[in-house]
């Protein structure tokens, strides 16, 4: 992964896709923070880092000389806060419950003969699309060659070796890709019929965890509380013909999870997780009717999630460790190992590499670490005894 000159041929290209003029695609091509200009290996494209004329930040535009493709943007879900208030009003009548894994968001389309996995901003991970490739790559080319090549297939990413979320489900085996919506143009095929044409390709497809009623609050709540004792993330909830946007709703056991992980890296993860996870207990606590007992036990709980990983970070870097993520991630060749790091590079990412172990069938396996700024926020502090925010 490169970054490359921007040339004429790409602007107006870029130009059609948007459907502005040369000189307004240019201005908007030189503006880094709107719009990112990459390369992996023959696919040049450009990525949207915001909104930009009717177009999703997270979009994808791949261009060629004599063509382009849009890929839009993953459209962001809304959460819901109370259930017994949201479900009535915003669903017609049925309600399909499907689970919410915790990995991260991948479309996987294909450019010209290109089978490639693209993150929820729009780039083209080089680890992800080997790693999807290897595993699925057979069935993902019969899916795209019966159903059409012009499909955009949106799914999870799970397990534990990869280098953004990490979570361990026993069904995952290490890397798996769950698929949750196909998408044609605009359009998102009804979960019925999405998940027949997953079935048939021999895919993977989220977990459907039944069918209700807008109006029956009892069911969705035995469906979250089984998802509670089994430690999962939560539910998307969508129209069975998809007349209404899906909503999306998380568990309390997911809320402290992400709070305990997110505190370890305060000056990271830490303040943007914290406030709005806060939110949802919340209101879970009234709409449930929480006893002083639960309330008591959800309060210990989040400070502990709070205070303790935060703790023991400052403790960690004041006896001079650094704070880092740290990833084992397979490769099947030192190309594709080299390639990751120039794309972790182009993104800004402060990667080092602990360790490489070779295999004998020529695979290896690298040990990565994401280095955090809350290392060096820490450090500051410790030295000068002053906080950065107010």
């Amino acid at each position: 992964m490169i970054r490359i000159p921007l040339e004429r041929w790409m602007i107006e290209k870029l130009a059609e896709a948007l459907n502005v003029n040369i000189e307004e695609a240019e201005r908007l091509a030189r503006r880094r923070n709107v719009v990112r200009l990459m390369k992996w290996r023959n696919v040049t494209y450009f990525s949207l880092r915001k909104d930009v004329y009717g177009l999703r930040e997270g979009t994808l535009i791949a261009v060629w000389p004599d063509g382009y493709r849009v890929v839009p943007g993953y459209p962001s879900i809304q959460r819901v806060l109370l259930p017994s208030v949201a479900l009535p009003k915003h669903f017609i009548d049925k309600i399909v419950v499907e689970e919410k894994l915790n990995g991260y968001n991948v479309r996987v389309v294909k450019l010209r003969d290109e089978i490639v996995a693209v993150t929820r901003g729009g780039l083209i991970c080089p680890y992800t699309t080997q790693r999807i490739r290897k595993l699925y790559g057979d069935k993902l080319t019969s899916l795209f060659r019966e159903e059409g090549e012009e499909l955009v297939v949106a799914g999870e990413v799970i397990g534990l070796e990869n280098p953004y979320v990490r979570f361990y489900y026993p069904e995952a085996g290490g890397f798996a890709y769950f698929i949750f919506d196909i998408v044609h143009g605009e359009k998102f095929l009804p979960p019925h019929e999405r998940k027949e044409i997953v079935e048939k390709h021999g895919l993977l497809h989220v977990p459907v965890l039944g069918e209700i009623d807008k109006n029956d609050i009892k069911a969705f709540r035995k469906i979250i509380e089984d998802l509670e004792r089994r430690g999962r993330e939560g539910v998307v909830l969508k129209d069975p013909e998809y007349r209404v946007p899906p909503l999306k709703y998380t568990t309390s056991f997911i809320n402290i999870h992400d709070i305990e992980i997110g505190m370890r890296f305060p000056f990271d993860e830490g303040r943007n997780y914290l406030f709005s996870r806060i939110l949802r207990e919340i209101f879970k606590a009234v709409e449930e009717g929480w006893d002083d007992r639960r309330l008591l036990l959800a309060e210990q709980n989040l400070g502990k999630a709070i205070l303790e990983p935060a703790i023991e970070a400052v403790k960690e870097v004041k006896n001079g460790k650094m704070l880092y993520e740290e990833f084992m991630l397979p490769f099947d060749t030192r190309d594709d190992f080299e390639e990751f790091l120039d794309y972790m590079a182009s993104l800004g990412v402060d990667i080092i590499v602990a360790g490489v172990e070779q295999r004998s069938d020529g695979s290896i396996v690298a040990r990565i670490r994401k280095v955090k700024d809350t290392w060096r926020e820490v450090q500051k502090i410790l030295e000068t005894g002053l906080s950065p925010i107010d």
